[in-house]
């Protein structure tokens, strides 16, 4: 069973993969991708990025992912390998990409951000022939937009090294509901089924989203793009091909890609919603039996269970058996009460856009992460500060010692959405 038997998407375009490719390249070169952010920040740690890479990935010793890495940015669009470059300098750093233009402007920021490490190639990540080649490999927001993801990723996987990290995030099909209903209405509407047309699409989405004919929520979803630009308006509403997941499908390609979870990535967007993986119930026995179950299952309820406000379908994923057995939260929990930690103390470097499209470094430097903004939190990341194993902190503070518990703390506190404290090795 293929993923869209499952689930209704937006594929009335999917062809082959020279197809795609064409397709995807010329949305893209009409609409690069992202647009710039009004600034990009690196620490004055050049080796912060790594250390709490590996913290995600809950390796303590910082060795997963080695200190002079392979990174591939698969699909990089128009910032993301010039940025990755520039968090992880001691890297060597690929960047891909079919729309020309989108490379243009990644190379454009590169220059600003004075990156030395990044290699920029114009390819389909469907067409590439890297074998074993990269310690990490980044492809976000990517292989959805393929008319067979699951071969893209068999190719990702190829060319991650046999101990390698593939960093992986595709559409959550709760999130994606509205916006592929809306792109296969406008699409007939614009009698555009066999080949795109972007400029009319567009105009009929600005005007759906002017005045829409209809009440409910999708009318309040399409009304907060009324001031948005085309590129944001061409993300959200007009993708040629649209594949989202259910964590359960998304596992089950995963698994015949040669690929298993390590963990979740943590992400911007769901930091900024506060989107987690682990439910709280109110009924004692209930959240047992939830805390209990394997980790996958449990992010299958919650994604389940949340629906649309469940998290970002972002994971960490590995060759199965390449590193021996996963693991899992639980043992992520015990290894984190038995290790030491010390408080991150670094400055943050920002590169501020200018009225000129440019980023220039700015000249202050901030301290960098600053403390928990939850007052208990606060006091672990501070108690920290004494070289004891967490365990012996979580003891003095009366903190409490079940899975959710700790888990969050772990969470809250040692990974790069939240990098308070860094262990010591």
């Amino acid at each position: 069973m293929t993923t869209t038997d499952l689930i209704d998407d937006n594929l009335s375009l999917a062809g082959t993969f020279e197809v795609i490719d064409q397709i995807n390249g010329g949305f893209y070169s009409r609409f690069p991708f992202p647009w710039r952010p009004a600034s990009v920040d690196c620490t004055s740690d050049p080796d912060f990025a790594r250390i709490m890479l590996n913290q995600n990935l809950v390796d303590w010793s910082h060795k997963t992912v080695p200190e002079d890495p392979s990174i591939w940015v698969a699909g990089c669009g128009t910032n993301q390998a010039a940025i990755t470059a520039l968090q992880f300098p001691h890297a060597t750093v690929r960047g891909s990409d079919i729309s020309t233009a989108s490379l243009e402007f990644c190379a454009a920021t590169a220059r600003d951000l004075g990156v030395r490490n990044l290699e920029l190639c114009n390819e389909s990540i469907n067409q590439i022939s890297y074998k074993e080649q990269f310690d990490y490999i980044i492809c976000t927001g990517v292989i959805h937009h393929n008319a067979e993801p699951e071969a893209t990723l068999k190719k990702l996987a190829g060319a991650l090294k046999p101990q390698g990290i593939l960093e992986l995030m595709v559409y959550n099909r709760y999130h994606r509901i509205l916006t592929s209903a809306f792109q296969k209405a406008v699409r007939l509407l614009a009698n555009t089924e066999a080949e795109p047309d972007y400029q009319n699409e567009l105009s009929i989405t600005r005007s759906l989203i002017t005045a829409f004919p209809g009440d409910g929520l999708i009318r309040q979803f399409v009304g907060l793009f009324k001031q948005a630009p085309d590129v944001q308006i061409a993300d959200a509403f007009m993708q040629p091909v649209e594949n989202s997941y259910t964590v359960e499908v998304l596992e089950e390609m995963v698994d015949r890609c040669g690929l298993e979870f390590i963990a979740p990535s943590p992400n911007a967007w769901d930091r900024g919603t506060g989107a987690t993986w682990n439910l709280r119930f109110a009924q004692p026995e209930l959240q047992r039996t939830y805390d209990q179950l394997p980790d996958s299952r449990r992010w299958q309820i919650t994604n389940l269970l949340l629906c649309e406000n469940s998290p970002m379908l972002w994971f960490y994923l590995r060759r199965k058996g390449s590193q021996g057995a996963r693991k899992t939260e639980q043992q992520a929990c015990d290894s984190f009460l038995a290790t030491c930690f010390r408080p991150n103390d670094v400055s943050r470097r920002s590169f501020v856009l200018t009225k000129d499209n440019r980023f220039k470094e700015s000249k202050s430097l901030l301290p960098y992460p600053g403390k928990p903004a939850n007052p208990k939190i606060r006091e672990v990341a501070e108690t920290a500060a004494s070289g004891l194993p967490m365990a012996r902190i979580l003891e003095s503070l009366h903190w409490p010692r079940d899975f959710a518990s700790v888990n969050d703390l772990r969470l809250g506190l040692t990974t790069s959405a939240r990098p308070f404290l860094r262990s010591i090795s």
